[in-house]
């Protein structure tokens, strides 16, 4: 797998500004991990480290807990995730995955309470490419979309009071719609803060990816506001991915986003499970 294999576009947005309702601060944190490179958000400016890793990582924080929780447990997420990276290469890295977000949230939620901090969380949606086969998953209701021909798939499901009710046969719950659990907070009402619920399969998962494909990495501050139509439409219209990342915040400000708005997406060029001359763009 090589650089030019993939083109990647990239929006962290405090969002809409605070005169018009907008986030003071930007509580979203994003994680890219290729070539050598590791880059996330601290404070106002990118943070670039170099260390030799496998594949290309990636993946979107939405913090939560006020400005300075919320930011906080972000960027420990991201900066936990990305010693994945520069480990030795996992044999199954959808199971590598799904043990992070587990032990992960056990060992940062200790820190936490132990600091006194036991109310801070962040959503984690993240993709891991070796090899061209794409491994996913997530705990909140971050997002992950594929695009393939004219077809767009949610990889991921909001973890929501009424996704975990569907999934164990329970009646509706009162505010289906709430968030239910997110990485360092836990769950609420679903069981021990200590744990959360990655059911493997569903909340994780693998396949190839091929030449064309597009992968969208986003925060709620642009879902809960452009349907998955309008997001399929822009991606498949536009120049390339740094355009369209911009140009999906700026329609989710303008549809009235009050929150922050980070979206990444990947483009693929070229790939060992198709001939170059299938790219088409």
């Amino acid at each position: 797998m090589m650089a030019d294999d993939f083109t990647l576009g990239l929006v962290c947005s405090r969002g809409a500004d605070p005169a018009q309702g907008g986030r003071k601060h930007n509580e979203d944190n994003y994680l890219i991990c290729q070539d050598g490179l590791i880059r996330y958000r601290q404070g106002q400016t990118e943070k670039v480290l170099r260390k030799p890793g496998h594949g290309l990582l990636m993946a979107v924080a939405d913090g939560m807990g006020g400005h300075r929780h919320g930011e906080l447990a972000s960027s420990a997420a991201v900066q936990a995730l990305c010693r994945l990276y520069y480990r030795k290469a996992p044999r199954d890295p959808e199971s590598a995955l799904h043990a992070f977000l587990v032990r992960g949230h056990r060992k940062l939620r200790e820190k936490a309470v132990t600091r006194q901090m036991g109310d801070i969380g962040t959503t984690l949606a993240t993709c891991w490419i070796i090899d061209h086969w794409l491994y996913w998953a997530h705990v909140g209701d971050s997002r992950i979309y594929l695009l393939r021909g004219e077809t767009i798939t949610q990889l991921t499901r909001d973890h929501t009071r009424g996704e975990f009710a569907r999934r164990d046969g329970r009646a509706s719950p009162m505010k289906p719609k709430s968030l239910a659990q997110n990485f360092l907070f836990g769950s609420r009402g679903l069981g021990s803060d200590d744990d959360i619920r990655i059911d493997a399969g569903t909340d994780t998962g693998s396949q190839t990816l091929f030449v064309g494909d597009h992968l969208l990495l986003c925060s709620d501050g642009l879902s809960n506001f452009v349907p998955s139509h309008r997001i399929a439409r822009a991606v498949w219209d536009a120049e390339n991915p740094a355009a369209c990342a911009q140009w999906l915040v700026d329609r989710a400000i303008a549809a009235g986003s009050d929150d922050n708005i980070t979206v990444m997406i990947l483009r693929v060029e070229r790939s060992p499970h198709e001939p170059d001359m299938l790219t088409v763009w």
